[in-house]
């Protein structure tokens, strides 16, 4: 048996499903994306993206001969791919291939500018409503760092 992977999702449910879930019927009138691995990360083709946003300024990738967004943007991973100023995605500062055209590597980026949402730009103190109550965007910090002065075994 193959591998029960959640690599389509379902817009109308709002839910990631598998092959096996189309098969048994329950979303057989739904809109379904099919999502691709490309490099390590998930993709969704460029054509079935755009009659659900507008995909203008995001970077297409190509991938077995298809045009293709990415979900997430890719990992720097120190490649110094990193760039500030023109021709960098507007969120993440990843270097784009044609800055004149695209301002975002990615549809999170996308989605990130477009709510404001920014990494590392959160105010300080300030607190959001999430399920009913409210918490502090700061996260809790560690009293003591994880390691420390390694400590031999003592010599008998």
């Amino acid at each position: 048996m193959q591998k029960n992977e959640h690599n389509r999702y379902c817009i109308t449910c709002d839910a990631p499903i598998c092959r096996y879930c189309i098969s048994c019927g329950g979303h057989k009138s739904h809109e379904i994306l099919t999502i691709y691995r490309h490099v390590y990360q998930n993709v969704v083709p460029l054509s079935e993206m755009e009659t659900h946003m507008d995909c203008q300024t995001i970077q297409p990738y190509k991938c077995n001969k298809k045009w293709v967004v990415s979900l997430t943007p890719l990992p720097h991973n120190g490649s110094g791919s990193l760039i500030e100023g023109d021709g960098a995605c507007n969120v993440c500062k990843r270097k784009l291939t044609d800055s004149d055209r695209f301002r975002f590597c990615s549809i999170s980026c996308k989605v990130q500018a477009i709510s404001g949402v920014r990494r590392g730009q959160h105010g300080v103190g300030t607190s959001q409503v999430r399920d009913g109550r409210e918490q502090a965007d700061n996260p809790s910090k560690r009293k003591r760092s994880r390691k420390g002065v390694p400590h031999r075994a003592p010599f008998f």
